[in-house]
């Protein structure tokens, strides 16, 4: 079989995988696994093989990340129920002073992009970033977008957002590095999207039902203290600090310290465990228990079980021990498989020369290689509007060349998790969530959202350039 053959093959195979997915709509699970069968086929394998191949690839995949993949959403659907996440966000609005107020959805969002997906997060705070905006005058162009790119950036970045955890997985990252640079090229993205946003000069208002109860001066949100005048900023006289009124009010006596716990407490236990074994002493009890701790799968689930004081007397109930376990077991699901279905493309791509010839094409182009994932993941996303999906496939076709292309597995993870966010656009979910509810058209969505995203993934990128060339990766 010739070199040429099988990197045909493989071509055809990612253009059939895009084809499926984004023109006849095919679920991306099933997608994948077609793929995979018909390109361990078409490469020899043969039928047993290919069985062989797949289950191993699958069951290796989620045997390292499938926990971590559940727990991950436990946690976000806690801290959603929970009250937590609107307590951060009026948090962050009471640090900042009214013209600042973009700047205070993005930390928040940030925030709540590490545990939350990015659709879910605009969904539960649009109602408050929407009386933020009548109350101030700034346009909902601007303070959408900001709410949704913040936790977009984060959950593409940042585990245990099930893109990255599976990335990781894929790629044989420790969590700690992940997080932690994760970090630092997410940071970057989410200040220069935001900066762009915070300049756009086009005025959306909010949609009505949102800001309905402010015309009439029954209720005091965030964001001011006028009597709810009619027409945008009219409360002029607003501190743009965060009220006191019904942001809270579904989850009264949660406190920001318990609200932050379940989010920083994994992502400390994780990184002090990277950071500590090396030089504690080996099999002492001290390093065990850090280690043990630290370990990822541990490290969330006692997240999660530091979200439950969050629900006060209610956490002995029903509702939050097993209802509650179950809707973050129906969010993993298809994370889930995705990465198992994932892990099985890689295997293929390692087992057949795939990687090899991809590699050798790549050197004979000139390229630098660590442009590769960031193009592949980029090409993904923006085609199929998933940016989950193209974290993952991206890390799955990288991964069996890591060897031949002499690329750090992390220097590989955060290429594909900067390029999985470029670009959001018509044929995303997140893009219709946060245009509709922020009252935007599409091409003002394309404008802030589908720009903002470009950015976003580019600055990341240029950040982890920068560090490749100078060593630090």
């Amino acid at each position: 079989m010739s070199d040429l053959y099988t990197l045909g093959a493989f071509l055809a195979a990612i253009v059939v995988l895009v084809l499926l997915i984004a023109r006849f709509k095919v679920h991306p699970v099933a997608t994948l696994f077609i793929v995979v069968v018909t390109l361990s086929l078409v490469l020899g394998i043969g039928g047993e093989g290919t069985i062989e191949l797949v289950t191993t690839g699958f069951g290796s995949t989620l045997a390292n990340v499938g926990l971590l993949i559940i727990f991950g959403c436990v946690l976000g659907k806690m801290l959603e129920l929970s009250g937590a996440a609107l307590k951060i966000t009026e948090t962050a609005l009471r640090m900042f002073a009214e013209k600042r107020v973009p700047w205070a959805i993005a930390l928040a969002s940030v925030v709540l992009g590490i545990p939350l997906i990015a659709d879910t997060a605009v969904v539960m705070l649009i109602p408050i970033v929407s009386a933020l905006a009548y109350r101030t005058g700034i346009s909902m162009m601007k303070l959408g977008p900001i709410l949704y790119i913040g936790a977009y950036v984060m959950t593409s970045v940042v585990p245990p957002g099930p893109g990255p955890l599976a990335s990781a997985a894929l790629l044989d990252v420790s969590m700690g590095e992940a997080i932690l640079y994760g970090l630092v090229v997410g940071l970057p993205g989410v200040f220069a999207a935001t900066l762009y946003l915070s300049r756009l000069k086009t005025y959306v208002a909010p949609k009505p039902e949102f800001v309905e109860h402010l015309v009439s001066g029954s209720e005091t949100v965030p964001g001011g203290t006028g009597t709810g005048a009619a027409g945008p900023g009219a409360a002029g006289t607003g501190t743009g600090s965060a009220g006191t009124g019904s942001a809270a009010d579904g989850a009264p006596g949660v406190g920001l310290f318990g609200s932050l716990v379940p989010i920083l407490a994994p992502i400390l236990l994780i990184v002090i465990a990277a950071l500590a074994a090396p030089v504690l002493p080996e099999g002492s009890p001290v390093t065990s228990v850090i280690l043990f701790a630290g370990e990822p799968t541990i490290a969330l689930f006692l997240a999660c079980l530091l979200a439950l004081p969050l629900f006060r007397g209610r956490w002995r109930d029903k509702a939050t021990l097993n209802d509650l376990f179950e809707s973050g077991l129906r969010i993993a699901a298809m994370p889930m498989a995705l990465t198992g279905v994932g892990g099985a493309l890689a295997t293929v791509i390692r087992d057949t020369g795939v990687a090899e010839n991809i590699a050798a094409g790549i050197e004979n182009a000139g390229l630098s290689p660590i442009i590769i994932p960031f193009l592949v993941a980029a090409a993904v996303c923006t085609i199929t509007g998933s940016n989950i999906l193209g974290v993952m496939t991206s890390a799955a076709i990288m991964q069996p060349l890591l060897p031949e292309l002499d690329l750090a597995p992390l220097a590989v993870y955060l290429a594909c998790a900067t390029g999985a966010q470029i670009m959001k656009h018509a044929n995303s979910s997140g893009f219709w969530v946060t245009t509709t509810l922020s009252n935007m058209t599409v091409g003002q969505g394309i404008r802030s959202i589908g720009v903002a995203s470009a950015i976003s993934g580019v600055t990341g990128f240029a950040v982890l350039y920068a560090m490749t060339t100078l060593g630090v990766i």
